[in-house]
């Protein structure tokens, strides 16, 4: 394939994680003058491979697996990539920046104690977490506080420090090409949140999908029988999953309330407030970069 024959896509969905970044792929996929790959997080321009997911199907440096996903998005108004991996990785700004400059990013946070417990919570649930929410969060923090230290596995601190992250991508592309939404203003209004992401991309927002905007997507959930979970998970690999069961049947499988409880066992408070010390002073700055108060990002705060 020479360079004229590459497609790249000329918008990015960069994250962050456990912000809503799987309803906004599900229901820019809907839209019919957006091309977005069925496999959501392809992280071909991250520095390396991606914590969790599927790994026998991301494109991490493999240029080849990354435009076969795109072989069909030839004629569509707005191609895309949502790898929320992209907002922390270091290199993934400037990666972008140089096969795409003129690039629109899309950005949502959270607020980033809430963030953090949700990213935890899923590594528990699949056991490969053993700590509580409190040990590990210390345990991050202890890491990242010593220079050269070991980064750890699972990054539910690092995640939420918003400021440098945003910065980044600003200083990469330029304020007016980086379109920064609230986690909580989608829960709320996605029609609104939708609307001004479709204008930001450059597509019309009355050909938003109203039934699939009705949808929440990758909504934090239990499963009622945790071994029938890990038992599917071991046994068929996520390339066989997706060869034997139609979309729409795994997509129902994912939030089905016969297989799956809404709950989370409630958050330690006192990994919270301790979290809220750590992430107050990165808020500030991530407030002072962008000229407006985030109450939002402080939602849960006591």
């Amino acid at each position: 394939m020479t360079e004229d024959e590459l497609i790249w896509p000329n918008f990015y969905v960069v994250g962050a994680p456990k912000c809503g970044t799987t309803s906004i792929w599900a229901y820019l996929r809907k839209h019919p003058q957006v091309f977005l790959p069925k496999f959501k997080e392809p992280s071909y321009f991250i520095s390396a491979p991606p914590l969790s997911g599927p790994q026998d199907a991301h494109c991490n440096g493999n240029l080849e697996r990354y435009q076969d996903l795109y072989r069909n998005a030839s004629g569509y108004k707005a191609v895309g990539d949502c790898s929320p991996g992209y907002l922390l990785d270091r290199v993934s700004a400037q990666r972008i920046h140089e096969v795409c400059p003129d690039a629109r990013i899309v950005i949502i946070l959270r607020d980033p104690v809430e963030r953090a417990y949700s990213h935890y919570y899923i590594f528990a649930l699949l056991g490969k977490e053993k700590a509580s929410f409190f040990e590990a969060v210390k345990r991050d923090n202890s890491a990242s506080l010593v220079p050269g230290a070991p980064a750890n596995n699972y990054l539910y601190l690092d995640t939420g420090f918003y400021y440098e992250q945003v910065l980044r991508y600003i200083d990469t592309f330029g304020r007016d090409q980086v379109g920064i939404y609230l986690f909580e203003d989608l829960e709320k209004d996605p029609s609104s949140v939708m609307t001004a992401i479709c204008k930001h991309i450059g597509v019309d927002p009355t050909r938003l999908d109203a039934d699939e905007l009705a949808q929440v997507h990758n909504a934090g959930r239990v499963p009622r029988a945790k071994w029938l979970y890990d038992a599917v998970r071991s046994t068929f690999s996520y390339k066989l999953r997706r060869k034997i069961i139609p979309e729409s049947v795994r997509l129902w499988l994912r939030s089905t309330p016969l297989l799956y409880k809404r709950d989370k066992p409630p958050r330690d408070e006192r990994a919270a407030k301790y979290l809220q010390s750590v992430y107050e002073p990165d808020l500030c700055k991530l407030e002072e970069l962008l000229g407006r108060k985030f109450p939002e990002l402080r939602r849960t705060w006591i």
